[in-house]
């Protein structure tokens, strides 16, 4: 056997060997879910070009006993963002759009709140349009029997006096805006989403299992049925909405090897796609927005990461690439419970040779090793969340209001540090005159504001009672009391315990923030960080 022949033996077995390594690992990250009748979840690994992984746990189906597969077609929910913002980049394109076009051009009946909201602002999230699943969940709407669609969220953002913020000054997570987006991508092009993305870009990528869901009734082969697990077992979902643009596509690990394949730049007739959805605009505080165009950028271990995940009824999503290494990581599952976004960062890190980084010393910055300076309370603007910050040992640690235990923080520059067990997420405590603290996961941010809590004691709950009536939700919430608590009761909701925040501010514990003016004749509500300040008024 000559030298070439012994040396391609050699360098194949090696190939062989390392593949099966990773693979094992991987097994061993996953092996938790391999799980006989229940569902599961599909995971693939690309490289170069290639799939290195790919491997599917669980039933799609319970009824029939169906496994999952690489080809079993998911709900991809929030990930659906970059594909509408793909639409958006055909249009311009063809010179039917501009970045810089104001949506009231297209869109003449959507209120004038006095500054242009333009179709990158809707890109980016910096609209300052509030959420819809927010405002309809603040409004008593019954997701299990009433129908919505795009219309039904484009008239409930029409409704609205005022924005969350000015557009283009900040970045906060809003749906609604994307609904927008696939409305305008249909009033321009004359047909729907799901036609338009397959003409354009789905075919084109051979995406041929990748849909958009525009109709009732269609059928959809190798589907996964989304299930939430109860105490009396696993229950699934049949819901009557269909707004898209945010959500509502469908795909598989298979098809997803080709746009992960696009955004990494590897596809000539893309190259252009991709580098549009990755492009941040400039924020007024002189920063990067971290929310692209449909995509996250974020950095991981000293990387360069392009992600987002996603969430509903009966499943989450996860998709991440590092375009330098040509890497990319996509998992689906049907599961509610499954949170796919640690499972891909334990796969990278499989996968990565960390880069160093540079961690603060105490020679470097006075200020980020005073830790006592980032000691406090502090509450999440547009919510009652809350978060706590305290010194042990002389290690900075976070517990949010939720969480179970205190999480150990590390520095790694100015103001800035990540959770010691998860790079991904970030707290910069940099001050500005909007907030005192910022939390990125994966590069969605969260706003905070150091917080006076006070206890339940310091409020006489009985000067809150009363009702209170919102034009902007056509809804009236009445507080009352019951054994020193507040209890709020409105439409579809009953009985709701809440607890004191701050100085005539209540919370239900769950993103939800009550402020009451200092006469207790109006009250503003706020939720989950993408509602601020809807104002209800009190009744005679």
């Amino acid at each position: 056997m000559n030298y070439c022949i012994k040396l391609f033996f050699f360098l194949l077995i090696t190939t062989v060997a390392a593949q099966t390594t990773i693979e094992q690992k991987l097994d061993k990250i996953l092996s938790t879910y391999n799980v006989e009748n229940q569902p599961g979840l599909s995971v693939r690994v690309v490289k170069n070009n290639s799939v290195l992984y790919s491997k599917s746990f669980g039933i799609s189906n319970l009824d029939y006993g169906i496994k999952n597969s690489d080809s079993t077609a998911y709900s991809i929910a929030s990930i659906s963002k970059q594909f509408t913002a793909a639409a958006i980049w055909t249009l311009i394109e063809q010179g039917k759009l501009s970045l810089e076009d104001d949506i009231r051009k297209f869109f003449p009946q959507f209120p004038d709140y006095g500054n242009i909201i333009r179709v990158k602002h809707l890109l980016n999230h910096t609209s300052g349009i509030r959420g819809y699943h927010s405002l309809m969940y603040l409004s008593g709407f019954d997701y299990n029997s009433v129908y919505y669609d795009n219309k039904t969220v484009f008239n409930l953002a029409c409704n609205q006096q005022n924005l969350n913020n000015k557009p283009g000054e900040k970045v906060l997570y809003s749906n609604t805006g994307y609904n927008i987006l696939a409305l305008l991508v249909e009033k321009i092009s004359k047909t729907n989403l799901d036609i338009f993305l397959k003409t354009h870009i789905l075919k084109p990528l051979e995406m041929t299992q990748t849909f958009v869901r525009v109709s009732h009734g269609v059928t959809i082969k190798n589907k996964a049925i989304g299930y939430k697990k109860t105490k009396d077992g696993f229950i699934y979902n049949v819901t009557n909405q269909l707004s898209y643009g945010a959500g509502s596509m469908g795909s598989n690990v298979i098809d997803m090897t080709n746009w992960i394949n696009m955004l990494n730049g590897n596809v000539f007739k893309f190259k252009a796609l991709s580098q549009f959805l990755k492009t941040q605009e400039l924020l007024p505080n002189g920063t990067l927005a971290n929310y692209a165009r449909g995509v996250m950028i974020d950095t991981y271990k000293g990387y360069n990461t392009v992600s987002h995940s996603g969430y509903g009824f009966g499943g989450q999503t996860q998709l991440i690439t590092i375009p330098e290494e040509n890497l990319g990581v996509v998992i689906f599952t049907n599961l509610q419970s499954i949170n796919p976004t640690p499972i891909s960062y334990k796969i990278l890190d499989e996968l990565l040779a960390e880069k160093e980084i540079e961690t603060v010393t105490e020679t470097e910055s006075v200020i980020t090793h005073n830790l006592n300076l980032f000691v406090g309370d502090y509450k999440e603007i547009n919510s009652d969340m809350k978060m706590y910050i305290s010194i042990e040992n002389d290690t900075l640690k976070a517990k949010g209001s939720i969480g179970k235990h205190k999480i150990p923080l590390v520095a790694f520059s100015n103001n800035n540090f990540f959770r010691a067990n998860s790079q991904s997420v970030k707290y910069d405590f940099t001050v500005t005159k909007d907030q005192d603290l910022v939390i990125a996961f994966g590069g969605t941010p969260f706003y905070f504001k150091r917080a006076k809590l006070i206890e339940k004691d310091a409020l006489n709950i009985n000067n809150f009672i009363g009702s209170f009536y919102s034009k902007e939700l056509d809804v009236t919430y009445t507080f009352s009391e019951n054994n020193g608590k507040l209890i709020l009761n409105y439409k579809n909701n009953k009985d709701i315990t809440l607890s004191v925040v701050q100085l005539n501010a209540f919370g239900n514990n769950n993103r939800t923030l009550y402020q009451f003016n200092n006469t207790k004749t109006k009250m503003f509500l706020s939720c989950d960080g993408v509602v601020s300040n809807i104002e209800f008024v009190k009744m005679k």
